[in-house]
């Protein structure tokens, strides 16, 4: 019984300061949303966003037509009723085939991302917090991979693993994990140096605890911001190795491969072009925005006194 009474003073006395524990969590989050809204353009990035995954998961819904269904009877159709956007060089509606690609375009872009995220942090992490020939070994590999232009080492690579999305997602996130494994390794070196991980290790915590609970934690926010602003510039690179023929083939829809397959028919039905051209332009801008606004909310250097 007075066990009990104990325990329910000890809950009552504990009461409170959760309450405000679980405030402060509530008003961190709401600043930090009302930082990102305030961002130049971030409703816009947003609605773009919202829009083309909307799009990408309700395709086989709200596309009028099969993207993949020709009418050679109905080739190089103008825009009108029956096809908003016109019809291809085989009759397939163009406003179809855009909404399908945006599937291919976001999947290529945040998947490929979330590789190189990955890799990179844990490549980054492991040579920040390791030192020495690991550290040397790691970052002399990155850099490697860094002297190649960035759409010169994805052709090769896609060359090398062949035609499709998965050539395409392996090859740009290698690309891109250099610059994660840089960006890691950076604030691994800097948080080894603040006084709570000397703190952890004199109280004889082991190295991979300290590494996953004291520097990971404070060192993530960067990466997220990285991750944030490279999923444009991913979409954009899938877009180029699709346009070239190393990216989703033919007949599938991909923003790319359709800029390419309309280019030989700009004059007479340019329609072709400007359907998936407009759609990879709205959306990289868009995404450019979301971006900036997740920077602008995270870094505590932009934030305002």
């Amino acid at each position: 019984m007075a066990g009990s009474i104990r325990a329910s003073g000890i809950a009552e006395r504990d009461a409170p300061g959760a309450l405000v524990a679980s405030r402060s969590v509530a008003t961190r989050r709401w600043e930090w949303l009302s930082r990102a809204a305030r961002a130049r353009l971030a409703p816009f990035g947003a609605a773009v966003l919202a829009l083309a995954v909307l799009a990408a998961l309700a395709a086989p819904v709200i596309a009028p037509w099969d993207p993949l269904k020709q009418d050679l009877g109905n080739t190089l159709a103008r825009p009108g009723r029956a096809h908003l956007l016109g019809t291809d060089n085989v009759g397939r509606d163009v406003l179809s085939r855009v909404i399908w690609g945006t599937r291919i375009s976001l999947v290529a872009g945040f998947a490929s991302v979330a590789i190189a995220m990955l890799a990179g942090s844990a490549l980054g992490l492991v040579a920040g917090y390791s030192g020495g020939r690991i550290d040397g070994l790691t970052m002399r590999l990155m850099d490697a991979v860094l002297s190649f232009p960035p759409l010169v080492l994805a052709l090769a690579l896609g060359a090398v693993l062949g035609a499709g999305l998965t050539g395409v997602l392996i090859a740009l996130g290698v690309v891109y994990t250099p610059t994660f494994a840089r960006l890691m390794r950076g604030q691994v070196l800097a948080i080894n140096a603040r006084e709570y991980v000397d703190a952890a290790r004199a109280l004889g915590a082991p190295g991979w605890h300290v590494a996953w609970r004291h520097v990971l934690p404070n060192a993530i926010t960067p990466i997220i911001v990285q991750a944030s602003l490279s999923v444009a510039f991913a979409i954009l690179a899938e877009a180029s190795l699709s346009f070239l023929g190393l990216g989703v083939q033919p007949p599938h829809a991909s923003w790319g491969g359709m800029i390419n397959a309309g280019r030989g028919y700009l004059q007479q039905a340019p329609w072709i072009v400007f359907g998936p051209g407009a759609a990879l332009f709205v959306t990289v801008v868009g995404l450019n925005f979301v971006g900036d606004a997740i920077r602008d909310a995270l870094d505590p250097r932009l934030r305002e006194t």
